[in-house]
């Protein structure tokens, strides 16, 4: 699982809605050094459970 900033989650463009993605691209969002939460590249959703992702 890859690692991001919340800054740079939030410059990125959603390129599906979140009903169509399958959530494949997880990566844990982080803030000043500490672990915020998962967020879905594709979609832009943004959860503290990672489970959220998985359907």
């Amino acid at each position: 699982m890859k690692k991001m900033t919340e800054s740079d989650f939030d410059k990125l463009e959603a390129s599906v809605l979140p009903e169509k993605c399958d959530h494949a691209e997880i990566v844990r969002l982080y803030y000043l050094g500490t672990h915020t939460d998962y967020g879905c590249i594709k979609c832009k959703c943004k959860s503290a459970n990672k489970e959220d992702f998985y359907r």
